[in-house]
């Protein structure tokens, strides 16, 4: 059931992935600049030291002279096999690039998405558990605050405060010379935003299972007050919760771009805006895509929780 389940997800998101690949070429080689003038390590203004020959033999031999159509049919031939092509700027494979700055960003998501996910539920259980109390209205104060701030300011935020004011964490350089400790503010600018949107979702759906008849026929029975919030409650409560955490999986890949540039972390997030800044097509297309990827894939892990959590939904 579940294997049929994910062979048809996967053919309804081909066309989803092929849309991407398109829109990511076409944005490309509309964006002002000249990818050949890029490889040559020029910009506009050095078109002067460089002859119009030179210009086309370049040209030709990174195959920007073939119509548009063609380049992409070729590029996408070969990315099925594999093969993103060779980067223009950097003299090197696209694939051994994506490939080297990857595990820095899935670390990076892996530890924003276990901390907002630890510290969202709790914070959204103590809220629903002792609802209009004075720890429940610290804790929708908290949420609130954390949906409205953007991920950038309180990155700037995080650097003026621990880095530079109270100087605890590096807030530059690679992990592999400051170690996981280069990890701990990035994470925090980034894990705010969803851990808030989980806290409320939590906090919501808990208190509307618990206002279900089979709650108070369970607390009339005389259960547990803990097996009842743990047990019953929360499997029942925990659904759309997964699906704020799906969405903000797919949605930190777009904010971890903009943490790992501020951050100076050599992630998938600042080789794709250096890339951009530098018109290297190849390099921006393949982390496009990839990013696209982990979209389709965090959405079809959260249809597959789901029929795992409730086996209503297998039917």
């Amino acid at each position: 059931m579940i294997f049929s389940v994910i062979i048809r997800r996967l053919f309804l998101t081909l066309p989803t992935l092929f849309g991407v690949a398109i829109l990511a070429f076409m944005l490309m080689h509309l964006a002002p600049g000249d990818p050949a003038l890029a490889a040559l390590g020029l910009d506009e203004e050095g078109m002067w030291l460089i002859t119009e020959e030179d210009l086309k033999r370049v040209r030709e031999d990174l195959g920007l002279n073939k119509p548009v159509a063609q380049q992409f049919g070729e590029w996408i031939w070969r990315a099925l096999q594999g093969d993103f092509g060779r980067s223009y700027v950097q003299n090197a494979e696209v694939t051994w690039l994506v490939l080297k700055a990857l595990p820095t960003t899935l670390a990076l998501l892996f530890l924003t998405m276990g901390s907002a996910i630890l510290i969202g539920c709790t914070i959204g259980l103590v809220s629903a558990i002792y609802r209009g109390r004075v720890i429940d209205l610290v804790a929708r104060f908290i949420s609130i605050l954390g949906v409205s701030t953007p991920t950038f300011w309180f990155a700037l935020l995080l650097i003026w405060s621990l880095a530079y004011l109270v100087p605890i964490f590096p807030v530059n350089g690679p992990v592999a010379r400051h170690g996981m400790i280069a990890m701990v503010l990035p994470t925090m600018a980034l894990a705010l935003h969803p851990a808030a949107l989980i806290a409320r979702m939590m906090r919501s759906s808990m208190l509307e299972v618990l206002s279900h008849d089979m709650i108070r026929t369970a607390a009339a029975k005389g259960l547990n007050k803990r097996r009842i919030f743990f047990v019953h409650a929360l499997r029942n409560a925990v659904s759309p919760v997964i699906t704020v955490i799906g969405f903000q999986l797919a949605n930190l890949m777009g904010g971890a771009v903009a943490v790992e540039f501020i951050f100076a972390l050599p992630g998938l997030g600042s080789l794709l805006i250096d890339s951009i800044y530098q018109k290297d097509v190849l390099v921006v297309q393949a982390a496009v895509l990839l990013i696209s990827v982990v979209f389709v894939a965090s959405n079809l892990i959260v249809d597959l929780l789901y029929m795992i959590i409730d086996p209503r939904v297998r039917l």
